[in-house]
């Protein structure tokens, strides 16, 4: 008899021990796959800006005036950062541009559109800007300079205009 409990004693701390792990393993799991990665919503973007059929003179009025950048998201960062600079960027008819940092200038130049991917359109800029690469996408009062998909930042701006 001693045996046999000794035994039973070894398979109950062995079962103990192994549902320890489990509920381990389960506690971890849920917690990494219940974490929201808080990302732009590049594919309703692009949606949206596919949806306006919008040819170079269109892209280069919608782009004419002054924008606020709002948010930031970068490659393999999983989330996006608001805006922690005051940053404006400013696009004239006339094809220059300036980016100003609380009214002080940071860079100016001038630009042109220019085909990135297929039938998508970037800036071709004579001074760079961190802000203002990859493909150009409108939605409603926002434009996202979409960077990401070769490994940049994504960068979010709003009219202010």
């Amino acid at each position: 008899m001693p045996v046999l409990r000794s035994r039973c004693f070894s398979c109950l701390t062995f079962k103990l021990h192994l549902m320890r792990l489990i509920l381990l393993f389960l506690a971890i799991f849920a917690g990494l796959t219940s974490c929201k990665k808080d990302k732009l919503d590049i594919n309703s973007f692009w949606q949206c800006n596919q949806s306006q059929n919008l040819d170079t003179t269109a892209i280069s009025n919608k782009l004419s005036g002054s924008w606020t950048w709002t948010k930031q998201s970068c490659f393999g960062a999983g989330k996006v950062k608001a805006a922690d600079r005051n940053i404006k960027v400013t696009f004239a008819n006339n094809h220059t541009f300036s980016v100003t940092e609380n009214s002080n200038f940071i860079t100016q130049g001038t630009w042109k559109l220019t085909q990135v991917d297929g039938n998508s359109w970037g800036l071709d800029i004579s001074s760079p800007s961190e802000f203002l690469y990859g493909r150009l996408l409108f939605c409603d009062n926002q434009v996202l300079f979409n960077d990401s998909y070769i490994d940049g930042c994504d960068n979010l701006f709003t009219k202010s205009n």
